[in-house]
């Protein structure tokens, strides 16, 4: 009696437990979103959603004549309530849980600012933060995700794609997730930076299978640059060697090619195989200083002078010109963020906090006039560890 009264007893426990599925939804009732795009549509947000078509990319149909994605665009006060607006014109449930990227406009993020989507899809349970981060230049998200490609037919998993490998091996590029964005946007002594995107040829084409129909497509997306923000607003972009700067600084560099001027006619290509950055906070005399350490392991991958790279002597001139380069190119990047958008977007008041938490605080309010004049050191290390499969250049061996 006692052991059926307990199984009765465990039962009754148990059984509430066992609801099943009980948020189940059926694949043919979703619409898988792979691209986000928020813009600005007068006082209200304008959402536009990428969504796979799965009669287009099923490898089983074979595919029709349309399009591998549609898009579907809502307006309204709130960002969820725009995403839920969009039921309006789309047959199936937002499914928002494998975004890729999200695509701010230029004008929103400069008008609007970007923290209300981003808290907003943080404390969304069905969207995971590991979407990219991108800001639309010169254009409209809704442009940017209306684009087809070629080679990955879905433009949102181009785009994540394009970035995560540019990041790994261009060091003008930088990658930015949702939570990653969002810890910048609340850590004190830092502001966010977006590599942004734009559309480059035609946009007339840009959303008709023409645009993939052809060896060199009319319109295609490019990353293009950083974009920097103030609090959450855009207030301007990065030149190509201002963004190289601040990755090196940041440490955001894993392999990257450059180039340097000989010590006579030509250039030598220098491919980047290793890069590490140390940035570290002395309080000296009451003032913080700002310490920056760079150590680059390269390879040389062309030589367009005479040079004879078999050299010990002319090995360690390049490495000396490199580490001159290098020093030049963080140093033009801290002065040129601090002439032009007085905001530091580095990381330095990090570090001073790191260093001494009473000071920065004191510090804090007034955080930006103080980047304005930090003392900030730096030092490379450059050292070329191959240089290719060949020794001396030939160059001054060619025929007449």
């Amino acid at each position: 009696m006692n052991k059926c009264l307990r199984l009765i007893l465990s039962i009754a426990v148990l059984f509430p437990l066992l609801t099943g599925c009980w948020d189940r939804h059926e694949l043919n009732e979703l619409g898988i979103m792979l691209g986000l795009g928020v813009d600005k549509d007068g006082d209200k947000v304008k959402v536009s959603a990428q969504v796979v078509v799965p009669n287009e990319v099923s490898s089983k149909s074979g595919g029709g004549n349309g399009t591998p994605v549609t898009q579907y665009q809502a307006s309204a006060d709130t960002l969820f309530e725009a995403i839920q607006k969009l039921t309006e014109s789309s047959p199936r449930r937002i499914f928002m849980s494998h975004v890729r990227v999200l695509i701010f406009g230029e004008e929103y993020a400069r008008k609007d600012g970007i923290y209300d989507v981003v808290e907003a899809l943080m404390r969304e349970p069905t969207a995971r933060p590991d979407y990219y981060v991108m800001v639309a230049r010169n254009t409209t998200a809704s442009k940017i995700l209306d684009v087809l490609t070629p080679l990955d037919n879905i433009p949102a998993e181009k785009l994540f794609n394009s970035l995560d490998l540019s990041y790994k091996t261009w060091s003008p590029t930088t990658t930015v997730t949702g939570d990653q964005l969002m810890d910048y946007l609340l850590t004190p002594g830092i502001q966010p930076v977006i590599t942004g995107v734009e559309v480059i040829g035609n946009q007339d084409k840009s959303g008709n299978k023409e645009n993939i129909a052809t060896i060199k497509s009319p319109s295609s997306l490019h990353t293009t640059g950083l974009s920097l923000f103030k609090k959450d607003k855009l207030i301007g972009w990065l030149t190509e060697d201002e963004s190289k700067g601040y990755n090196y600084i940041r440490d955001n560099v894993t392999s990257t090619v450059n180039h340097l001027p000989c010590r006579k006619d030509g250039n030598v290509t220098f491919k980047a195989l290793r890069t590490t950055t140390k940035r570290k906070a002395k309080i000296v005399g009451g003032q913080p200083v700002i310490n920056i350490k760079l150590k680059n392991v390269s390879s040389i991958g062309a030589v367009e002078c005479g040079i004879k790279i078999g050299s010990m002597k002319t090995i360690r001139e390049l490495e000396k010109d490199s580490e001159e380069y290098l020093v030049e190119l963080m140093q033009n990047s801290v002065n040129s963020v601090r002439r032009k958008y007085h905001t530091d977007i580095f990381g330095f008041g990090q570090e001073v906090y790191h260093a001494d938490p009473k000071l920065f605080k004191k510090m804090e309010k007034d955080w930006d006039k103080y980047f304005e004049n930090l003392d900030v050191r730096y030092e490379a290390n450059v050292q070329i560890k191959r240089v290719g499969t060949l020794d001396d250049s030939f160059k001054n061996e060619l025929k007449e």
